[in-house]
């Protein structure tokens, strides 16, 4: 199992695995609920990750679904896991629920493939860029703002200096590279930093070209997460799609959508460069902005 544990993705697992363990007992939400002395809301809200119910209510939630022994104690224990405070939550006064769900669930991924179309991957940014990209985003900041958001962005990058790093697989469009964001000297130099991070045995980074033609109308994040060990009943999502929008963001986890957007990054990868080629072609972009 990871190291890199997060209280968000066992709240989202442990809300999947007690509605799956509940229908294979056949038994429904309300009935499930009234027989541990609570309300048909109160389980709805754990079975959809809202709240987080405490390692008792879940050992008398398995003890009606008849789960018992081992298993029954591995849930407990993710139960428990999932009452922890994460790390990122010394942001919460610039990181909103919807972005901290996704934040939780990035620190734990083994795999993370992306497609950016405007930008370089938040993971990949460096600080300067990162300023840059926040001051001209088009819901103004305050300055103080604008560095915790800074901040918060830099923290997350950790995972890749990590003892158990993700795997990480960027496909960027041509016209993200190019993106004046912050000056050419700020471009130059985060150009120069994917190079960099490329060369990393885990990063792979690859540029989609102009002459590709027509791309992808849409950034997206495929988050794949590690098995929890057994005797752990295999009943937890292992991959969530993630779509950022202006004042939200969409996770999609039903297997028809997960696996829609999995066949579109592959075939973004097909049509980009390879990892060599876009090392080359990155520096000749840096190289004109010295021009």
């Amino acid at each position: 199992m990871s190291s890199r544990q997060s209280p968000t993705v066992r709240r989202r697992r442990l809300a999947l695995t007690l509605r799956q363990l509940r229908e294979r007992a056949g038994i429904t939400s309300a009935e499930a609920a009234r027989r541990v002395d609570h309300d048909a809301s109160w389980l709805s809200r754990i079975e959809t990750a809202e709240v987080r119910p405490h390692p008792n209510d879940v050992r008398a939630l398995l003890t009606l679904y008849g789960v018992a022994g081992d298993q029954a104690e591995a849930v407990i224990a993710v139960a428990r896991q999932a009452k922890q405070r994460g790390w990122w939550q010394r942001y919460s006064d610039v990181l909103p629920d919807w972005f901290a769900a996704y934040v939780g669930m990035e620190s734990e991924a083994s795999v993370i493939r992306t497609y950016e179309c405007q930008m370089v991957p938040g993971l990949l940014q460096t600080e300067d860029y990162a300023r840059a990209a926040f001051r001209g985003a088009p819901v103004p900041m305050r300055d103080d703002e604008v560095e915790r958001q800074v901040a918060l962005r830099l923290a997350r990058q950790a995972i890749l200096t990590s003892d158990d790093p993700p795997l990480l697989r960027v496909v960027i469009d041509e016209g993200a590279a190019r993106r004046m964001v912050g000056g050419p000297e700020v471009l130059h130099r985060q150009l120069l930093h994917l190079i960099e991070q490329s060369t990393r045995s885990y990063v792979q980074i690859q540029l989609l070209p102009y002459s590709a033609g027509v791309g992808f109308d849409g950034s997206f994040v495929i988050l794949d997460f590690p098995p929890l060990p057994e005797p752990y009943p295999d009943a937890a999502e292992d991959r969530t799609v993630y779509v950022d929008t202006l004042t939200g963001a969409l996770y999609l986890e039903r297997p028809s959508e997960v696996a829609a957007y999995a066949a579109a990054h592959e075939q973004l990868q097909a049509l980009a460069l390879a990892p060599g080629p876009t090392r080359d072609t990155l520096r000749s972009i840096a190289a004109e902005l010295h021009t």
